[in-house]
């Protein structure tokens, strides 16, 4: 008797901190697990979701999600028979879903179901993607990155410092006022817990503005030697964040394979 196949359902429901988590359900079986952007799993999802399109008989993906491993497997059993296996990716391994599928059905889950996450309203990029300094500053004068950089190449180091620092606000924060290293950490824990509603009891809490390391002879310097500086700046991280733009997780591969079929 032939195995019966069944379909794939793939939810991506939400992103928080760096987070996102998603849900899989075929027939009677399923499993929740969350994607870290620490371990960002989306490039190597991507190669595995192409590597099904072009008819690999025998592929794997396999993720950390900051606490466990995870592992994705498909295989070709037969000409008429390919099977997905979805467990930890340890020896003993401990196996969540094991099902007959078509291939076809399993790339169209995946692709579309993070596609049509990340168009709804329930997607914040700023919770996952990674956001250079580059493209905020662009943003918000409206400008182009060439123009961009000769712009900040005119500033002095003060103005070229300021602006910086507006556009990525940095502080470091003390309890000057803490017994030792100990206390202020666990001041500094209590206050990270209690965000808005905060209290530092009796001991203050400083916030330190971090600038930017420009070499003080910064103004004495070749256009080409702040020029060059001034692309270093504006390429580092802004929020945090280091997930795959989910626009970059769009494939000619894939997208032409589910033309075809």
């Amino acid at each position: 008797m032939k195995n019966k196949i069944e379909l794939l359902k793939v939810e991506f429901y939400t992103v928080d901190a760096g987070w996102i988590r998603y849900k899989l359900t075929a027939g009677k079986q399923s499993f929740e697990d969350r994607f870290s952007e620490v371990f960002d799993p989306m490039p190597d999802l991507k190669h595995w979701l192409e590597a099904i399109s072009i008819g690999v008989q025998q592929t794997s993906f396999q993720y950390d999600n900051e606490g466990n491993e995870i592992k994705f497997d498909f295989e070709r059993v037969s000409w008429d028979s390919e099977t997905l296996i979805i467990s930890d990716a340890y020896e003993d391994k401990n196996v969540f879903i094991k099902v007959n599928i078509k291939r076809q059905q399993i790339i169209k889950a995946f692709y579309h179901g993070l596609l049509n996450f990340a168009r709804s309203d329930k997607f914040q990029s700023n919770q996952w993607e990674v956001e250079y300094l580059k493209e905020r500053l662009c943003k918000n004068l409206n400008m182009d990155e060439d123009s961009l950089i000769q712009q900040l190449t005119q500033l002095d180091r003060k103005e070229l410092g300021d602006l910086l620092f507006n556009a990525d606000p940095t502080y470091t924060i003390s309890y000057p006022d803490a017994n030792d290293k100990n206390q202020e950490f666990a001041m500094f824990v209590q206050d990270t817990i209690n965000g808005e509603n905060r209290i530092t009891s009796d001991k203050k809490r400083i916030e330190t503005r971090v600038e930017w390391n420009i070499p003080s002879n910064y103004n004495f310097g070749t256009r080409e030697k702040k020029q060059k500086f001034v692309i270093n700046c504006i390429n580092e991280k802004t929020n945090g964040y280091g997930g795959m733009k989910i626009n970059d997780f769009r494939s000619s591969i894939i997208e032409k394979y589910l033309e075809k079929e």
